[in-house]
C-alpha cells in the first residue's frame, strides 16, 4: 500500500475546491485539470506542484495515463468515478464533506461495478474478439464494420471495445 499512486482528473471549477483539500495527501501523485476553458484555470494551477496541466481535450490526459500506467503495476492503480451531480454541487459551494461522499447514487454504485468488471477480464488474447463477433452478428452488424474489429482489435484497450459505439445498443 505505501508504494501505491493516486491520479486525480478534475473538471476545472470542482478541481478549484477539490485541489486544496487533497493535494497535501501522500499517495497522491498528479492531478490533471479538464476543462472547456483553458485560459480560467491556467492561472490558479500554477501554485499546485501536483497538478500537470489543464486540458481541454481528454486524449492527452489518456496518452499520459497510459504512459504512467505502463511505468506502474497495472493493479496497483485504484480507480473510483463520482456523480457529476456531486462534482457540481462541490463546485457550488457545497462542500467536500463525508456526508456529501456518503450519500453516493445508484449510478456510482453501477461505475464502480462496471469498472470492476471490465478490469477483472481475462484477457484471453482470442475470446473477447469473438464474443465481440457473435454480438455482431446478432446485431446485424455489417461484415466490413467486423472485420474492421478484428484486425484493430489488439490496438486499443478492451474496455475501448466494449463502450465502442458499435457494440452499445
Amino acid at each position: 500500500m505505501d508504494d501505491e499512486k493516486v491520479f486525480v482528473i478534475s473538471s476545472g471549477a470542482f478541481g478549484q475546491h477539490l485541489v486544496p483539500e487533497i493535494h497535501d495527501i501522500p499517495h497522491l501523485d498528479t492531478i490533471y485539470i479538464f476543462c472547456g476553458n483553458k485560459a480560467r484555470h491556467e492561472q490558479w494551477v500554477k501554485q499546485w506542484s501536483k497538478i500537470r496541466g489543464v486540458f481541454t481535450s481528454i486524449k492527452p490526459i489518456c496518452e499520459l495515463l497510459k504512459k504512467v500506467a505502463r511505468d506502474c503495476e497495472h493493479d496497483a492503480i485504484p480507480m473510483s468515478f463520482v456523480p457529476k451531480r456531486m462534482t457540481i454541487a462541490a463546485a457550488e459551494g457545497g462542500g467536500l464533506g463525508q456526508q456529501t461522499f456518503g450519500r453516493l447514487e445508484p449510478s456510482y454504485l453501477y461505475s464502480v461495478l462496471f469498472k470492476e468488471i471490465i478490469l477483472e477480464i481475462n484477457e484471453d488474447a482470442d475470446k473477447p474478439i469473438k464474443d465481440l463477433v457473435v454480438y455482431g452478428h446478432q446485431q446485424k452488424m455489417s461484415e466490413s464494420e467486423l472485420k474492421d474489429f478484428q484486425l484493430k482489435y489488439n490496438q486499443k484497450p478492451p474496455v475501448w471495445w466494449y463502450t465502442y459505439e458499435i457494440f452499445l445498443c
